[in-house]
């Protein structure tokens, strides 16, 4: 009688939503990533890099594609941490895939849609996984961000300099 009445309230079990969640992420993530072979070569492609030939429409449906599967992961209650790394991974695809031809050249090598559903099912069923690993890619983010802010002030303080002197 109590394991009825637990059915019946809790639903689906963790391992059963995980499955359904993955396979709807797996198709989407195939579709875009991973759809077509190219002959001759062990090399797939997908609907992403050739909807992102399409000017800046190519690139948003991607997007939105990409953030649902965040979405998703986010419903299934993944770390925020990780999903933190997906919207990272979406926003990279998306400003590097903008740019003509070379992002569609990206798109085929990055995969972030490939990526995230990596984290997804690394994370869905172990929500206790380590988290390290993200942590240690902000970490990594964060330094490279101040080293490129303090280069960019020591450039422009020596071009003051410079400019100082030539006055």
């Amino acid at each position: 009688m109590h394991g009825s009445i637990e059915g019946d309230v809790v639903g689906a079990s963790r391992a059963e939503r995980f499955r359904a969640a993955e396979r709807r992420i797996g198709r989407v993530t195939h579709a875009l990533d991973e759809l077509i072979g190219v002959p001759g070569t062990p090399i797939r492609v997908g609907l992403d890099p050739i909807i992102g030939l399409i000017p800046v429409v190519g690139d948003v449906v991607s997007a939105v594609v990409g953030a649902w599967v965040i979405g998703e992961a986010a419903r299934f209650g993944i770390p925020r941490i990780v999903l933190a790394r997906m919207v990272v991974n979406l926003v990279i695809d998306l400003v590097i895939g903008a740019i003509p031809l070379l992002g569609d050249l990206y798109d085929v090598a990055f995969r972030s849609n490939s990526r995230n559903l990596a984290l997804f099912r690394r994370h869905a069923l172990e929500p206790d996984a380590s988290t390290r690993g993200d942590q240690a890619f902000f970490a990594g983010v964060l330094l490279l961000v101040v080293g490129v802010l303090w280069l960019l002030l020591t450039a422009v303080g020596a071009v003051w300099q410079v400019l100082q002197t030539e006055i």
